[in-house]
């Protein structure tokens, strides 16, 4: 597939010309704003590129991406697996209610022997990590409303965002400097993606803020999936193409 890319320069022009508001609505998991009613089961392939500032290619390689939506059960499993670097293979899985209220995430990291096991509560977090045989356990307070990062992505395709206005989710990072670790998003354009075999996919384009991450993101106007992910943070670029 290969899209329409409209240039940095005129998006940068068109977005400050949009007049957005400086205000920001804050989106919690069950917001109506958030059309979880509309995600669907499914399993995706995404090819992934990491590059330096030069344009020479740091990691490549492939997420094996599942949805299952459980709807008698009235839960969502995230669930991905991924080889990176080479010969260092890792599984995250995430799960939360049918408004995407995290309930627990399992993440391992076979070469480096390491696994947590994270519960989460209305407003906390505790999580348990094994790190060569060796067991540990912490305790996270968090405000309530929040996500989890490691599915955070998954959301992007089923929010209902208005132009001009920035939106922010608050989710639950470990790694972060304050567990808390805000997402700003904003619907920033229209675009058309064409396909290989010549139909095309009308997408809403939207601009995000994660931490020392900021990118784009391509979604599906029909289906609500990601189709493209591109983005930087320090001196890296990042790209992820559905395949």
């Amino acid at each position: 597939m290969k899209a329409i890319f409209i240039s940095l320069a005129l998006l940068a022009a068109l977005l400050l010309s949009s007049g957005r508001s400086t205000a920001q609505t804050i989106v919690k998991p069950g917001d109506p704003l958030l059309r979880s009613d509309l995600i669907r089961s499914s399993h995706d392939y995404y090819k992934a590129v990491t590059t330096n500032t030069a344009g020479k290619i740091i990691y490549e390689w492939v997420n094996d991406q599942v949805i299952s939506v459980d709807s008698a059960a009235g839960r969502i499993t995230f669930a991905r697996q991924r080889q990176v670097p080479v010969g260092s293979y890792s599984t995250d899985t995430s799960v939360t209610d049918m408004a995407f209220t995290p309930i627990s995430m399992h993440e391992v990291h076979y070469r480096q022997n390491v696994s947590f096991t994270m519960d989460f509560q209305a407003t906390g977090a505790t999580v348990h990590t094994i790190r060569k045989g060796a067991a540990t356990d912490r305790s996270y307070p968090m405000k309530s409303g929040y996500f989890e990062d490691n599915m955070i992505e998954y959301v992007y395709g089923y929010l209902d965002l208005a132009k001009g206005q920035t939106y922010t989710l608050h989710n639950f990072n470990k790694d972060a400097p304050a567990p808390s670790d805000p997402v700003t998003v904003e619907y920033a354009f229209d675009d058309v993606w064409m396909l290989d075999t010549g139909g095309i996919l009308n997408c809403r384009v939207l601009h995000f803020i994660h931490g020392a991450v900021s990118g784009y993101v391509w979604i599906d106007k029909k289906t609500r999936a990601m189709i493209k992910e591109m983005g930087n943070f320090g001196k890296a670029n990042f790209c992820i193409t559905r395949i």
